[in-house]
């Protein structure tokens, strides 16, 4: 029988929850329609292998160690369905949510916290949530809590980069260790060290809102099988062959495959490096760096009009993404944050 391993202290172990589901048919909801065959695929830049460079060092104690998504070569498939052989259900699964009063309901009117409740992969019976309400209920408690993360590990970075930011501006200078971090993080966000500015743009949190809208567009609501062989919620690309899913309809550039990951949190990562440094969301970037100078808060319908790029679709895209914010009120989830006291309140879940 499953049991949720509750650690305590430093002793922190991120145990695999399997992955399996299938893109059903089309998925009804007020206003919003998912067809099953019309599209398998958007278009989106090239993933490369330096986007998956693992994390810098300089991050939240919480941080679990994950396979590098760099890891995944020719049988990256074959590695994902090897994690498969241990799975959850759904009903287990929103059991966990239940244990710790984890209702979506409470996290928008700001009296609970997000629980660090992080789910590696999709349960296996997904595809029999048949319930609009229940499906995006249960997706959405899968989400929020890795995005939260993730811009968790981003926002780390950010503050030791404004203080070496500071310091310079200041007229010090570095210490080896932070100029040799510092070249690191460039690398990582395709920009210059000598361009703080700049870096100070990329390295910023993802909007939580955009990500779940995003996340249940691209995924089928998880329930596409590139979710299902991959753990892929974002659609990304990449040319190098064997690291991920090919689709079934390519187009004219038929080498692409769509990435595939060891888990969902290194898919929410993947996405963040790609907003946060591709120069295809320049515009979404400067568009985010606007509100940070306003000390607003991060609007995603705004950054929203940013994605021309992200889909082949363009304007009809960014419609359909600005239509699931609005019909699931996801506006309301934009300000949420994780529990604090990571060491004694993260919890991983097991398997039955």
């Amino acid at each position: 029988m499953g049991i949720m391993k509750h650690y305590q202290g430093a002793a922190l172990a991120l145990i695999a929850i399997g992955v399996v589901a299938l893109y059903g048919a089309a998925l009804m909801g007020p206003g919003v329609q998912q067809q099953t065959a019309a599209i398998e695929w958007v278009a989106l830049p090239d993933v490369n292998a330096s986007a998956s460079a693992p994390l810098s060092d300089v991050k939240p104690i919480t941080s679990a160690a994950l396979p590098d998504v760099g890891m995944l070569g020719l049988d990256a498939v074959a590695l994902v369905e090897q994690q498969q052989t241990n799975t959850i259900t759904v009903a287990e699964l929103r059991d966990r949510f239940s244990a710790v009063s984890f209702e979506l309901g409470a996290v928008r009117s700001g009296g609970q916290a997000v629980p660090r409740l992080f789910a590696e992969a999709l349960p296996h019976d997904f595809k029999t949530l048949d319930e609009v309400d229940k499906l995006k209920q249960t997706f959405f408690r899968m989400v929020l809590p890795l995005t939260l993360k993730v811009n968790e590990e981003i926002l780390a970075d950010r503050h030791q980069l404004l203080t070496v930011q500071k310091a310079l501006t200041a007229g010090r200078t570095v210490s080896d260790e932070q100029a040799q971090w510092l070249a690191e993080l460039a690398e990582r966000y395709d920009a210059s060290p000598n361009d703080i500015s700049e870096l100070v743009r990329r390295v910023d949190a993802i909007s939580p809102a955009l990500a779940l809208a995003q996340s249940a567009e691209e995924s089928g609501w998880g329930r596409s099988r590139f979710a299902q062989k991959g753990n892929a919620l974002f659609g990304q690309r990449t040319w190098d062959k064997g690291r991920g899913i090919v689709p079934q309809q390519r187009g004219e550039d038929g080498r692409f495959e769509v990435r595939a990951f060891p888990s969902l949190l290194d898919s929410v990562r993947s996405y963040a490096r790609n907003l946060n440094g591709h120069p295809a969301y320049d515009d979404f970037r400067a568009r985010r760096a606007e509100m940070r100078k306003r000390d607003a808060a991060l609007d995603p319908y705004g950054l929203t009009e940013t994605l021309t790029a992200y889909s082949e679709r363009r304007e009809h895209y960014v419609e359909t993404i600005q239509k699931i914010l609005r019909i699931d009120s996801l506006e309301e989830l934009e300000d949420t944050r994780l529990e604090s006291h990571p060491l004694e309140t993260t919890q991983f879940l097991s398997p039955r």
